[in-house]
């Protein structure tokens, strides 16, 4: 008797076998487990419930792949097979969603650097457009720098760029500014740390000019590792606004300053503003200077000048910057805002009406940084920080996350930065997921009367200042260190 002829199987049929696809959906599964493992971000029981639910769906449609009898006809097999794919799509969008999120909590947290620059600027309506279109020209800097940047920065234009330029040097920051407003030279180079003298004269400055050049130094972040048990212990962050577009390690002015303090045990947070304007002395040196200027010189500056403001300790720092705000706020589709005020922002020229606002990037940008056409500056330029920050929030807890998911991760990852540890971070995400806890959000902003003064980063120059209030200095002193003490705080009426 002939032997009967077994068919073989064409390559469409071995992919749809119930093995094949199965088992793509076992290794996506192990997958997808690995990198939930990795981020350590679910409680290790939660982590035991999704491998039980994976792995029974493994074996249910595993087993409805296998026809029950082959002289028995049904659609089972099939069905099995098509939710089989589909579950291992969303394994697949899954892997690649943590993945992406494992590499943005690496970039984010763990900060410990920062990037001092110096840059080359133009007037705007200069021809230079690059750092070669000023070979043979005049090019001004500063001959008493404080720092080592600038001729650093000289040098590094002629032996590594190999661009020659005549460079002219000039005594004080005003005969510098002038030199490149009447033309006299055709750029300048600036250390960012004597920008906001700049402003003096020409408040204008950052519109009516361009940077074609810049020369970075990195520098380790000098701020003390207090130990703090982010489960346990109350502590507080400092968050940075900086004003200055690019990388987030930039140093520069801090234009958003806020303390938010936690309590991990009575589930309370205290987000305490102080106005950029703010009259403080500087941990460098007990000279007085506004607030802003403390970030000039480095974000442990501006976190050991508010610790001694306050009296107590700041465990952390975060910053972001303008180009961040303008990346998040688009990766989300743009927020709804609601204004008090109708006004014209200064940045960009955007009306706000009274009401409703949707806001894109740039708009956003223009909006939190507006003080000048604001009945109250910069106490009104707070409260809409913290409307901006309200509605990013709740755009964030819609569905925008899942369908924006990853050009917010982009934006996230290159525009803002922490020196909390990962560790932490997956830490406070667990307890979260494990507890649920109902916390309990409080603001408060401390108060001052405006003025002018000299100030150590402008000398012999009158400018605008903000007095505290240290009454209310105070009161957040009292809140701060009763919740470091474990008690349950309420806001001073």
């Amino acid at each position: 008797m002939p032997k009967k002829k077994v068919k073989k199987k064409n390559w469409i049929q071995i992919i749809t076998s119930a093995e094949c696809v199965s088992g793509l959906q076992a290794l996506l599964s192990l997958v997808l487990l690995f990198f939930i493992y990795k981020l350590n971000v679910l409680p290790i029981h939660f982590f035991g419930i999704v491998a039980l639910i994976l792995a029974l769906f493994w074996v249910g449609l595993f087993l409805m792949q296998k026809p029950a009898s082959k002289k028995k006809k049904s659609h089972l097999p099939m069905a099995g097979k098509v939710i089989s794919l589909l579950l291992s799509v969303v394994l697949a969008l899954g892997c690649v969603y943590l993945i992406k999120g494992s590499n943005v909590l690496g970039i984010i947290s763990g900060s410990k650097e920062e990037i001092y620059t110096t840059s080359v600027v133009v007037l705007h309506n200069h021809e230079a457009e690059r750092l070669k279109d000023l070979e043979g020209k005049n090019v001004g800097y500063l001959s008493n720098s404080s720092t080592q940047d600038t001729q650093n920065t000289l040098t590094a234009i002629k032996d590594k760029e190999k661009v020659n330029i005549s460079a002219v040097s000039y005594q004080d920051i005003m005969s510098l500014s002038e030199a490149l407003y009447s033309g006299h030279v055709d750029a300048i180079i600036l250390e960012d740390i004597n920008r906001p003298q700049v402003e003096i004269f020409h408040d204008n400055f950052e519109n009516e000019t361009r940077i074609i050049y810049q020369y970075e130094r990195t520098e380790k972040v000098d701020v003390i590792d207090l130990n703090t048990n982010v489960l346990k212990d109350t502590f507080t962050i400092f968050v940075s606004g900086i004003d200055t577009y690019g990388a987030v390690s930039t140093v520069s002015r801090s234009d958003v300053n806020l303390l938010v303090t936690v309590n991990p045990k009575t589930h309370q947070v205290l987000i305490t503003s102080i106005p950029r304007d703010y009259y403080v002395k500087l941990a460098r040196n007990g000279q007085y200077d506004k607030l802003t200027h403390a970030g000039i010189y480095g974000v442990s500056e501006s976190i050991n000048t508010l610790a001694n403001l306050f009296d107590i300790d700041i465990d952390f720092y975060a910053r972001v910057n303008f180009t961040g705000l303008i990346n998040i706020v688009d990766a989300l589709g743009g927020v709804n805002v609601n204004s008090p005020y109708a006004f014209t922002t200064r940045h960009g020229k955007y009306p706000i009406v009274k009401g409703d606002n949707y806001l894109d990037g740039e708009k956003a940008l223009g909006f939190v940084r507006e003080r000048y056409a604001l009945p109250n500056g910069d106490y009104d330029r707070g409260q809409n920080q913290q409307r901006l920050l309200t509605a990013m929030m709740k755009k964030m807890l819609s569905p925008t996350i899942i369908t924006n998911y990853s050009s917010i991760m982009d934006a996230i990852g290159g525009s803002f930065e922490t020196s909390m540890d990962s560790s932490d971070i997956t830490s406070l995400i667990q307890n979260q997921l494990s507890s649920n806890p109902n916390w309990q959000f409080m603001s408060y902003q401390v108060k001052g009367t405006g003025g002018s003064d000299v100030t150590y980063s402008m000398p012999g120059y009158h400018v605008y200042v903000t007095y505290p209030n240290y009454d209310t200095v105070q009161e957040v002193t009292n809140m701060i260190q009763a919740m470091e003490e474990g008690q349950v705080v309420s806001l001073p009426q």
